[in-house]
């Protein structure tokens, strides 16, 4: 079972809140209510500043996650359009060039679907779709312009495909590299401390003590399930979905005379 799906994170929730809650109860037992009760005064000024400093980190890496998940999907939408525009404006370049620049996009588009987009989700990539960017790379520089209408459109071109090979650089690092392990520990380290220092108080109501601790480590769980989610934009239930990537290759089958792909978005 992966670490960003759906049900992990169900069990991951239910599991740290009840654990939480076995902790209470432990202290419960082998502490007196009374000795609890004295820590309250201290314990509360201490509390609130542990919540606080944790509340601020744990927010800072949502935060960082979510922005992470929104700059792949960002990403992802450029370099399918910066490929998609490379192969239009080849039409300028005359018929043979033209027809090697198209059937080089077609080839990285579909191996970026078939097989890098799965690779992803295990911090992979694929070095056959990397080999295909660098032989567009080489088609269109090694590309002399005659006309002045191809005078006009090569250095587009150039920059469109240079583009092409920034941003995936950019996604299969993002792919490859995930939430740092120190930030885990941090934040594990953190969610421990935040929900023990909630033993320190002893409240006459076992159960009203209970629920509150239960909150508190389910507010706490839910939001590291968030960066488990957010940190990993290739991967998991919650991932950018390579759309763009099958528009382009309705685009490209159409323009080159393939048939489409069955499951191919419609335009």
């Amino acid at each position: 079972m992966k670490a960003d799906s759906y049900i992990f994170g169900t069990i991951l929730i239910l599991s740290v809140s009840l654990l939480s809650v076995f902790g209470l109860l432990v202290v419960r037992k082998y502490f007196d209510l009374e000795k609890l009760k004295s820590c309250h005064e201290v314990g509360g000024y201490l509390l609130s500043v542990v919540g606080t400093m944790y509340a601020v980190l744990l927010g800072l890496i949502v935060v960082d996650a979510m922005t992470k998940f929104q700059t792949a999907r960002e990403v992802v939408e450029q370099e399918a359009n910066s490929l998609a525009d490379v192969f239009l404006l080849s039409e300028s370049f005359p018929k043979e060039k033209c027809r090697k620049v198209q059937i080089v996009c077609n080839d990285y588009v579909k191996e970026i679907l078939t097989e890098e987009w799965p690779a992803m989700a295990e911090g992979k990539i694929s070095k056959t779709a990397r080999k295909a960017i660098v032989e567009l790379m080489k088609e269109v520089m090694s590309f002399e312009p005659v006309t002045e209408n191809q005078k006009a459109i090569y250095p587009i071109a150039v920059q469109e495909a240079c583009q092409v090979w920034d941003y995936r650089r950019a996604r299969t690092n993002m792919a490859q590299h995930g939430i740092p392990v120190v930030e885990w520990v941090v934040l594990i380290i953190g969610a421990i401390v935040t929900i023990v220092f909630t033993y320190f108080f002893g409240l006459s109501d076992a159960r009203a003590q209970m629920a509150m601790t239960a909150m508190v480590s389910l507010l706490i769980s839910l939001n590291m399930y968030l960066v488990i989610l957010f940190g990993a934009p290739f991967s998991g239930d919650l991932q950018v979905s390579p759309d763009a990537f099958r528009v382009d290759k309705l685009i490209f089958d159409n323009q080159l005379g393939y048939k489409p792909d069955a499951d191919a978005p419609k335009l």
